[in-house]
Order: C-alpha cells, then sequence, then structure tokens
C-alpha cells in the first residue's frame, strides 16, 4: 500500500517519507524512527511504532465513561414556592436527559438537592437531598422529570 494511505500521513509527510526511499507502508514500518522523527515529529515515530504493533497510545488518553453527571443552576433571587422549585427541577431533568442521550448512556439514580443562600445572613443555612432510584437505567427525559418531581415531593 502507498505510504499516503495511513490516517496521519498527508501530502507533505509523505513526500518527507518518500524522500528517506519510502514507497510503501512495509517500507515505512522497516525504518529506524529516529529520523522519522526529526522529519515528521513524534507523530511520524509514533507511527512506525504503531505499524510494528507497539501501542503509544497511553491509557490515560482513553476517556474514561462518565461515573456522574450533574445539571445544576443558581436562582437569581430567593425561591419561596414549590411550583417554581418543580418547574426548575423538571428543566434540569429535561437537560439530564439530553446529556446522557448524547453521551449514549442511561442512569437508575437522580438525586434531588437544593440549598439556601449562603449570603442570606438572616435564616440559618438549610440544605436538602433526596436520591430516587428507577426501575432501570434510562435517558428518557419524562422518566427523568417524574423522577426529580418524586424527588421534590419527598424534600
Amino acid at each position: 500500500m502507498p505510504v499516503d494511505v495511513i490516517v496521519h500521513i498527508g501530502r507533505a509527510s509523505a513526500a518527507k517519507v518518500e524522500a528517506m526511499g519510502v514507497d510503501t507502508v512495509a517500507d515505512l514500518r522497516d525504518l529506524d524512527p529516529r529520523p522519522v522523527r526529526k522529519a515528521m515529529t513524534v507523530v511520524g515515530e509514533r507511527i512506525i511504532h504503531e505499524l510494528r504493533s507497539v501501542s503509544c497510545l497511553p491509557l490515560e488518553l482513553v476517556p474514561a465513561q462518565r461515573k456522574g453527571c450533574a445539571v445544576t443552576r443558581s436562582f437569581s433571587r430567593r425561591v419561596e414556592d414549590r411550583g417554581t422549585v418543580e418547574q426548575a427541577v423538571a428543566a434540569h431533568a429535561t437537560r439530564l436527559g439530553e446529556k446522557l442521550r448524547r453521551e449514549g448512556l442511561g442512569t437508575d439514580q437522580l438525586t434531588v438537592f437544593y440549598h439556601t443562600s449562603t449570603h442570606d445572613r438572616g435564616d440559618p443555612m438549610r440544605s436538602v437531598s433526596t436520591t430516587v432510584t428507577l426501575p432501570e437505567a434510562t435517558s428518557d427525559s419524562l422518566a427523568l422529570i417524574q423522577a426529580a418531581q418524586l424527588g421534590v415531593a419527598r424534600t
């Protein structure tokens, strides 16, 4: 195969390795990586190692699957009625469903929490939370809204 079929080898890099006497992918694999690194940077050297079945992708470059997802917002003013809290929680649950669907994930637990402002010096700080367990993992916004509303009712 010609060298330019390799993903990270463009026309300029292909010309550089062709000047080194490389015509095929097999020729590139058999080259000394040091001159290739000088000509094509570390990417060229990694290509040679990958062609030799030596992985150059460190494990930390592989993203771990998400273990949690939060959708939180603050109110600009004090909220004292349950209806406003329920509307906000429904909007957050909808956003959670969007995030989960985008990543192809689902959840079987949802935590609803809220607290009073730390800047409100007149009243003591209040913080409440509850976790709702769903029967099965889902990213369906309607199911998440229902679970979130149940969480509001529990608090």
